[in-house]
């Protein structure tokens, strides 16, 4: 892609023939910008007088589209953690600490397949086994579908129970 970026994005434009179109007739204002080799990184986000969220906190490679999501998820839990310590419930390290273990327990699982995909390699065997089950399943589609949108975790979508029973449910009947 990157020996003929222009040519390569048209090419793909060009997919949707209406989209190619309307494309080439208009004029590129600047340069094709990239996002090769992004850093993928977890920090420590609170100290003294200080927190972080959002990708001040973490980043993974955007391919998955869940920054914005995570960011928001993050900057609740760090609102009440703040709201329990600058109220007294609790000490500022205990508060946050647990805002901290909450963030990574939610977003770890995500981050793990995300760096993985972000690779471009094809997939492990495996996960093309399971790619061809789930295709025609309408429910395993869903939950494809409801993992990338974030709305649960990798964990739990690619749980073993739940993909057996999906692997079990594209073998033909005897």
């Amino acid at each position: 892609f990157r020996a003929d970026i222009e040519g390569n994005f048209l090419a793909t434009c060009d997919l949707v023939p209406e989209l190619g179109q309307r494309v080439r007739a208009a004029r590129r204002a600047e340069r094709f910008y990239g996002t090769a080799s992004l850093p993928n990184y977890f920090r420590r986000p609170f100290g003294p007088g200080w927190a972080l969220v959002g990708d001040a906190g973490y980043t993974k490679d955007p391919i998955t589209a869940q920054g914005i999501n995570d960011a928001f998820r993050a900057a609740e839990l760090c609102a009440t953690a703040v709201d329990q310590a600058f109220g007294g419930a609790r000490s500022f390290d205990d508060a946050m600490r647990e805002y901290q273990q909450r963030r990574d327990e939610h977003v770890l699982p995500m981050y793990e397949f995300t760096c993985q995909l972000a690779t471009l390699e094809p997939p492990p065997p495996e996960m093309q086994q399971l790619f061809g089950a789930i295709h025609g399943n309408r429910a395993a589609m869903d939950g494809f579908v409801q993992m990338n949108a974030g709305t649960i975790s990798p964990a739990q979508f690619l749980s073993p129970d739940n993909v057996g029973a999906i692997m079990r449910a594209a073998q033909p009947a005897n």
